[in-house]
């Protein structure tokens, strides 16, 4: 420790000098510590109180008319002599005076305790200054290296201009007139908020929960519309029910489309007897997610044993999840099912290059949505030229594939992206800026695209697809390093078109984005804010009132969000997920990625 109380050669206990200051402008001054700059100002109060030091930094004082004894000797008490020659006057510290100088000194003395406890007040303040002025000193240099990398930034996003850097420069005038700008306001409508109330669940509704609920009572599906059957199915999976005696009901009676999106309790004899039990000649959509289990190349083959019409009519197939499922087993079925469209593969881990090479020698110029998410057995440098032969493709899923960099989508994009309106790239962490110009640059009618988790993204990125992707619709982002003033951008160019957005945890995210999504987000349905730490109620509130076409609004790890705000808004229509108390088990199917769609439906 040093005198100054810091620990030696610590940023506090080093001086203040010219060199170490932010800029030849900045006036401070030149001081070698903290107790240099007590000392300063003590030594002020010295002269104002009239005090004065020894060569040994001592205070001391002197009293006129005073005799001293005992001056080598040690200070005691004051004592009182009564004598004929002193009576009045005492003794004090060796010292022999009247009552009046007495009562003089003592009143000096509490003079001196005041000020040395002034001084101590002076010597810790001096020091707060100083540890400030250092801290200030370091938030500077910090600020101002912030502030060169957001120039560059900003200096790169300007040299293309375009819309987006209209809107960035816009948001940047906004910014700077800070206080003078007049805020978007919360105004309610006539009962009290300008957004409908929560509609009451229909008969339809209440039935189908019903229906999911007491699964097992079911006997029979016969005069039910295929669409029908698809939710009563979709709210059995929610459940977990699905079993052998309730699928060969939703199979019976020729169904043109059978969707399960939970099918964990079938075994491989249960699938033979439910793809034997179904009119497959009719069969156009099978959606059978999570069949690892039972999707297997014997149950296909001995099906198309006694089959061999296979499924001539069906279009779109979606078997997510199939961890049986093997290259042998996507040929019979890709030989069975020649009008085939859009295939769902994600998650089939026995599946490697050699699935999109069968896939493309038979559906080259047909198919139109291929999703490959997490299949880890293929290798992206080896099917790159099977994915150029899909010239029809308008939905594509490569997410979570290890080995997707800027060169594979690049070479993909310039032979397919004008076709495209589906792109998922979550989770190709190698991805960079150079990607999304890209999209910009070959996607010109692209309405849906995931990239999350890809950390190497900046605002570039959101420039590139704003002033490329005019017809975007839906952008889900999580954990991109996108800030503030360039989300804000991006909407102020896209967000009158979107549907769907989501920025879970994009932690920038502040009154600029709320801001633009409140002025121009009005077609915006289901929005993501999960982990956005920095927005309060009353930035919640502009964007209910604002985004009058909101449905749903997801919330979850935003703690700095009060029980009050949803007190207010339980019984509106929007549906708010994720905060406490808030029913999450009733939404789990909109929890899921709304890109699933686009490779099961027509």
């Amino acid at each position: 420790m040093d005198s100054s109380g810091f620990p030696e050669n610590s940023r506090e206990s080093r001086g203040i000098s010219p060199e170490n200051c932010p800029s030849q402008e900045t006036h401070l001054p030149n001081l070698t510590s903290l107790d240099v700059l007590a000392q300063v100002a003590s030594e002020g109060l010295d002269q104002e109180l009239g005090f004065e030091t020894d060569l040994d930094g001592n205070h001391c004082y002197d009293f006129p008319g005073k005799q001293t004894e005992n001056q080598g000797g040690s200070h005691g008490g004051d004592t009182a002599e009564t004598s004929a020659a002193g009576e009045g006057r005492v003794i004090s510290g060796g010292v022999i005076m009247s009552e009046a100088e007495r009562r003089e000194e003592l009143e000096r003395k509490s003079r001196f305790e005041s000020y040395k406890r002034h001084q101590e007040g002076i010597y810790y303040a001096a020091k707060t200054f100083a540890r400030k002025l250092h801290s200030d000193m370091n938030e500077y240099h910090q600020d101002h290296k912030k502030q060169r990398i957001g120039e560059n930034v900003a200096k790169k996003v300007d040299e293309s201009g375009g819309p987006f850097h209209d809107a960035m420069e816009a948001i940047k005038k906004r910014g700077n007139l800070g206080s003078n700008v007049t805020p978007l306001k919360f105004c309610a409508g006539e009962n009290g908020s300008n957004l409908g109330m929560r509609v009451a669940p229909s008969l339809l509704e209440l039935s189908l929960r019903q229906a999911g609920k007491y699964a097992e009572d079911l006997v029979s599906l016969q005069c039910i519309p295929d669409g029908l059957r698809s939710k009563i199915a979709s709210v059995v999976s929610s459940h977990g029910e699905v079993n052998a005696r309730f699928m060969k009901l939703l199979v019976k009676y020729s169904p043109t489309e059978i969707r399960v999106k939970n099918c964990t309790n079938l075994v491989e004899k249960d699938l033979t007897g439910i793809l034997h039990g179904c009119d497959t000649e009719r069969l156009r959509v099978l959606e059978l997610e999570l069949c690892g289990r039972s999707m297997t190349e014997h149950v296909i083959g001995h099906f198309l044993s006694r089959s061999p019409n296979g499924f001539q009519a069906l279009v779109n197939v979606c078997l997510k999840g199939a961890f049986s499922l093997t290259d042998k087993a996507l040929a019979l079925i890709s030989r069975s099912a020649p009008l085939l469209q859009r295939v769902n593969l994600s998650d089939c881990s026995l599946l490697t290059e050699n699935a999109i090479q069968i896939l493309a020698d038979s559906f080259g110029s047909t198919l139109k949505g291929l999703n490959i998410e997490g299949c880890q057995g293929i290798n992206p440098s080896k099917v790159l030229g099977n994915l150029k032969r899909f010239k029809s493709l308008n939905s594509l899923s490569i997410a979570g594939l290890e080995g997707i960099d800027d060169d594979f989508v690049l070479g993909f994009l310039e032979a397919c992206g004008s076709n495209l309106t589906t792109l998922v790239l979550s989770s190709c962490r190698e991805l960079t800026d150079e990607s999304t110009k890209g999209i910009g640059r070959y996607c010109p009618n692209l309405s849906a695209l995931d990239v999350s988790f890809l950390d190497k993204l900046t605002d570039l990125s959101l420039q590139y697809i704003a002033n490329g992707c005019s017809s975007l619709s839906t952008l889900k982002c999580c954990r991109n390093h996108f800030s503030d003033e360039g989300v804000a951008a991006f909407l102020e160019v896209s967000g009158s078109s979107l549907n769907v957005l989501s920025l879970n945890n994009v932690r920038k995210v502040f009154v600029n984005t709320v801001i633009s999504l409140a002025k121009v987000s009005k077609k915006l349905q289901s929005l993501d804010l999960s982990w956005c730490r920095n927005l309060t109620d009353e930035d919640l509130r502009l964007v209910l009132c604002s985004c009058t076409s909101l449905r749903q609004l997801k919330l979850f790890g935003c703690s700095q969000v009060t029980g009050e705000f949803l007190t207010a808004h339980l019984g509106l229509a929007v549906q708010i997920i994720g905060l406490r108390m808030t029913p999450l088990l009733e939404h789990l199917n909109d929890l899921e990625p709304v890109f699933q769609d686009a490779f099961v439906s027509e």
